[in-house]
């Protein structure tokens, strides 16, 4: 059952300055609309006669399916505005982008159908609003115009390009192919002789990229850094005001940029970062979207992490006022990132902020970071955006996937493991690496990475590709030699997420989850999916269990896979024969011992360790994989207190003859 939600507005809240007042930013916080099943995405438009009804693209939990809410913000306190309706709930999976036209028709992009949607503002089903082969893995979308008129433009960083749609047509045109890297979003703009543009954020290069509709490149702004001006992982634009708004996700922000003759310039910023969690109240952690109301009154910005969409208003002045207690409150969390993974004594870990890969040794009172892995930049040896890891020999040798570089990058790690625990900011040696676009002839977007047989003439290395759903295998010299994907028999891989090697009697298997399963429009559900060596696939498993796996780990005849939509770790066993089965699980929603938010890296490490990465919470959590009781938290201070009772760490000791390959 849809759990009631509300969104009130005092008249207090509601801002009623005009122009000739003086000048006003739109930046001031308002109120929150919680308990939402992780919104992605937010617009407003018209809804059964409501100017600026506000719709939410949510991607649903363990008790709620993936749909559209619609809201009407109210300045009437009580008795509190329901939402209105529940829209697809039947035939969206895993909505990213969404956009309302001025008639009404709402536009939804799905990453795991790899399609644009268009729900008829009269109702009915959803049909196809663009060709099925038009969209690599589609983002954000925006709508202008009505009929003949009409533009809709979607972000496609699966193929690094924007595609625009023309007065209905299902076959686009294609922006921004030789410039953008992963465009996440983009929004029509009004350029400076009132003629239509398109602002286009690319989360790996940390850029506002501005075109006109023919797709000639007029502009670009910003680039990576914390400082006001600067980006980190844009992941939404807006236009309002004569202003692009940006969803500043890793800085933790909302940043208006003039447009005109100063494209480009700091208007005004709002929100600072959440240290607390759960912390709200215009304290923003990860905004992923924004939505500006038609009169430019009311802004949204939704937070999955937290289950939220924010509001915020008007208010006097060009710019927000800033708390000076702000800074006395102390720095946020440690973040970390979606993956890691482990060998020997040592832990590696992806750090969002810093675009590095972060190695920690776990001798000591906790896992301690000894060492950041590169730099950020486009030249080999550096990340820009690294997304996962894949340590191993006893944690000498690292692997590394750059998804805004589509680089593999392999590295040796100078680790002695015998010494005292010590830091060592040179602790890396950059080996070689590859251009996996141009190892694989198309567009490559990695996700995970992995080893088979390491050390040996059989080795080989996985790396997924989030574009098309396949896995990339490469030998010891990095060559191509093969590559997994579905088939006839097991159906489509949707939503490639964590890879890992698994045992099978003497033999090395592959582990591949898929996030998304065989699927159809309405169903739910993930699977893993185990391969031979040769490519065969032997069997899948945790239909009617996973809903969105994401990590993978396997020790001897256990399997551990984490769930990002029910918080929790289920636990899988072989069985005489190979066949494997559901044993349970643990977890759930929460931040007490064995409790996550968006677990998603999980390693089984050859000392007695199962390391789940609580990515939501900012933390880790180290448990007795026997008897999963915790051992040990790692990460920000008020994410792990409410670990410390139940914590009985022992530090690990290396090991006089350490094994050459660990599973993950």
């Amino acid at each position: 059952m849809l759990a009631l939600l509300a969104l009130v507005l005092s008249p207090s809240m509601v801002p009623q300055q005009t122009v000739d007042e003086g000048p006003s930013h739109l930046g001031a916080y308002l109120t929150t609309i919680a308990g939402l099943p992780r919104p992605v995405a937010a617009a407003f438009g018209p809804f059964q006669g409501r100017p600026n009804a506000l719709f939410i693209a949510t991607r649903g939990d363990a008790e709620r399916p993936p749909s559209v809410q619609v809201f009407e913000p109210s300045a009437d306190p009580e008795p509190p505005a329901p939402n209105l309706a529940e829209l697809g709930a039947d035939q969206l999976e895993r909505p990213v982008g969404l956009a309302v036209s001025e008639e009404g028709d709402v536009f939804i992009t799905d990453e795991l159908q790899r399609m644009l949607w268009l729900l008829p503002a009269g109702g009915g089903e959803a049909v196809p609003a663009a060709d099925a082969m038009a969209l690599t893995l589609p983002a954000g979308v925006d709508v202008t115009g009505s009929g003949e008129a009409q533009l809709v433009v979607v972000a496609d960083p699966g193929a690094g390009s924007a595609k625009l749609f023309r007065g209905g047509s299902l076959t686009p045109d294609v922006i921004g192919a030789e410039l953008l890297v992963r465009p996440q979003a983009a929004c029509f703009i009004e350029g400076p002789d009132g003629a239509l543009q398109i602002a286009i954020c690319d989360r790996a290069t940390h850029r506002i990229h501005v075109f006109d509709l023919d797709g000639g490149h007029e502009e670009s702004f910003s680039q990576l850094g914390p400082h006001p001006s600067l980006l980190s992982g844009p992941s939404d634009v807006e236009f309002a005001d004569g202003k692009i708004f940006v969803a500043d996700r890793e800085n933790h922000r909302v940043q208006a940029f003039n447009t005109g003759t100063a494209i480009g310039e700091l208007a005004y910023r709002f929100g600072v970062h959440a240290i607390r969690p759960g912390e709200g109240a215009g304290a923003l952690h990860y905004p992923a979207a924004l939505a500006v109301s038609g009169d430019a009154q009311l802004l949204a910005v939704a937070e999955p992490m937290d289950d939220r969409v924010q509001l915020f208003g008007r208010a006097p002045g060009a710019e927000p006022v800033e708390d000076p207690l702000r800074a006395a409150i102390g720095p946020p969390a440690a973040h970390f990132g979606p993956s890691l993974s482990g060998s020997g004594i040592y832990m590696a870990t992806v750090s969002p902020e810093s675009h590095q890969v972060q190695v920690h040794d776990l001798r000591g009172k906790e896992p301690a970071k000894i060492s950041d892995v590169a730099s950020y930049g486009t030249r080999f040896g550096m990340y820009r955006t690294p997304c996962a890891t894949w340590l191993f020999n006893g944690g000498r040798s690292l692997l590394a996937v750059d998804e805004g570089n589509a680089r593999l990058t392999r590295s040796l790690l100078r680790v002695q493991p015998q010494r005292p625990l010590n830091a060592d900011p040179e602790l890396a040696q950059q080996l070689d690496g590859l251009d996996l676009a141009a190892a694989s002839g198309r567009p490559f977007w990695p996700g995970a990475v992995s080893i088979l047989s390491p050390g040996t003439n059989n080795e080989m290395i996985l790396v997924s590709d989030r574009a098309t759903d396949s896995v990339l295998i490469l030998n010891h010299d990095l060559e191509t030699i093969g590559t997994l994907e579905g088939d006839d028999e097991s159906g489509p891989i949707r939503g490639i997420a964590g890879l890992s090697p698994a045992t099978l009697g003497t033999a090395s298997t592959i582990l591949v989850v898929d996030s998304g399963g065989e699927g159809a429009p309405g169903a739910r559900g993930g699977r893993v999916l185990e391969f031979g060596p040769s490519g065969q696939l032997l069997r899948t498993f945790g239909e009617g269990v996973l809903l969105e796996p994401d990590g993978v780990a396997s020790r001897e005849n256990r399997i551990w896979v984490t769930d990002r939509a029910t918080d929790r770790v289920e636990r899988f066993e072989r069985q005489p024969g190979g066949a494997v089965r559901h044993v349970g699980g643990f977890g759930g929603r929460g931040l007490g011992p064995g409790q996550f938010h968006d677990p998603r890296g999980i390693v089984a490490m050859d000392e007695g360790r199962l390391v789940v990465l609580d990515h939501g919470n900012h933390r880790g959590q180290i448990f007795d994989p026997d008897h999963l009781t915790l051992i040990a938290g790692f990460g920000g201070r008020l994410y792990i207190e409410p670990l410390k009772s139940a914590a009985t760490w022992v530090p690990l000791q290396p090991k006089s003859n350490q094994p050459e390959g660990e599973g993950r």
